[in-house]
């Protein structure tokens, strides 16, 4: 299982409680923007920049989730 976020809209608030969850339950955590993140160093979190444009992130997020895989966004 894998954790993935659209993290183009996604409050910092929220941001802040998957690291924790990631790190304490030792689940991989993916945040896809059209940005570049800044995230905790970790094994578990990392931070994927795609190019700008619509849906892209979530196009990103589609190519790659699995079955059983979380998917948290906005739209």
């Amino acid at each position: 299982m894998r954790i993935w976020v659209d993290a183009d809209a996604c409050p910092g608030v929220v941001k802040e409680i998957l690291y924790r969850a990631a790190e304490r339950a030792q689940i991989p955590l993916t945040l896809v923007a059209n940005q570049c993140l800044r995230v905790p160093a970790s094994q578990w979190i990392r931070a994927v920049q795609v190019e700008k444009g619509f849906d892209v992130a979530d196009k990103r997020i589609a190519a790659e989730v699995a079955p059983g895989d979380l998917v948290i966004t906005a739209d």
